[in-house]
């Protein structure tokens, strides 16, 4: 079977680069393709499934004229593709990415995603909130499930960073979760009063994290600083640490995926705020079964 993938990996961001790994390990037997926002320049014409995932790929930072959003248009042509070669599709461990202070417009912002969401073979999110959202703006009833994400499901048999015998704070810096907030500069110095070794490790892409990690190391010149760790060393990183601070999601996930108590800001963005902490983790799952379910249907159309 011949599954394509459109999602952001490939770009630098450690979480969005993670769910191919997990997606190749999930179904070893199909032939894999991934795709991003770089457009094809046509699609293959023996697909038999087309997924959108993971992650936050449901979003529309729209112009100034209310157009749809250079985003939105790159994942149109996928969509379009599948709808018109009659490729069946859906979305995977995908999760909605409002702008900052406006959760209150998601039908204005997500309205070009409309008539998609209500086609969609399959629908499977990372949040009960993005399940509400999305039966608000569509209508539909059935077809959308929440699981945790499916970057909960990764394992790595990479080597932990070797133990210096002090425990390790790691900032994975994103937002106010950065060298210069003061609140966490605060937090940094009582880690340190308590002999802490602190780590400041990047898991977006260099574009966005560089800035931080150098501020990092001009305000203190001694402190340890992993700029590009990739799934398996940040996965590592995090696994040997005592404690996590962390803006970005999947710092977040990779840190209760391994038991590592972590901290996220109040103001953290949408998707860290809608995370269901009282979800089992095992039961990401479920977008695996989702996605099998979907393949059966595949196979049972094609044997008749």
């Amino acid at each position: 079977m011949k599954i394509a993938f459109v999602g952001a990996s490939g770009y630098g961001n450690v979480g969005d680069d993670t769910y191919p790994l997990v997606f190749q390990e999930q179904f070893r037997g199909a032939e894999l393709l991934f795709f991003n926002s770089d457009l094809p320049a046509e699609m293959p014409s023996d697909l038999d499934l087309v997924v959108l995932g993971g992650g936050g790929i449901i979003y529309n930072s729209a112009t100034h004229d209310e157009s749809p959003s250079p985003h939105f248009r790159c994942m149109q042509f996928y969509m379009d593709h599948a709808i018109a070669s009659g490729t069946p599709w859906g979305f995977l461990s995908c999760g909605l990415q409002l702008r900052a202070r406006r959760d209150e417009y998601f039908r204005t912002d997500l309205a070009p995603w409309v008539p998609y969401l209500q086609q969609a073979d399959f629908i499977t999110v990372r949040s009960p909130e993005c399940v509400q959202k999305i039966q608000d703006i569509t209508g539909r009833k059935d077809g959308v499930s929440f699981f945790p994400d499916a970057a909960y499901l990764y394992r790595t048999h990479a080597p932990a960073p070797p133990a210096g015998g002090r425990p390790m704070l790691t900032v994975v810096p994103a937002g106010v979760i950065n060298p210069h907030n003061q609140h966490n500069q605060h937090m940094v110095r009582l880690a340190r009063s308590l002999d802490y070794e602190v780590v400041w490790m990047s898991m977006g892409a260099p574009v966005d994290d560089g800035t931080h990690l150098d501020n990092a190391q001009l305000l203190d010149p001694t402190v340890r600083i992993i700029r590009r760790p990739g799934p398996a060393a940040a996965y590592a990183q995090i696994g040997a640490s005592r404690l996590v601070f962390t803006g970005r999601y999947h710092g977040m996930i990779f840190a209760r995926a391994q038991g590592i108590p972590f901290y996220v800001s109040e103001d953290a963005p949408y998707k860290i705020r809608m995370e269901d902490l009282q979800a089992d983790p095992a039961d990401a799952q479920g977008h695996v079964e989702t996605l099998k379910a979907a393949m059966e249907r595949v196979q049972s159309g094609a044997k008749k």
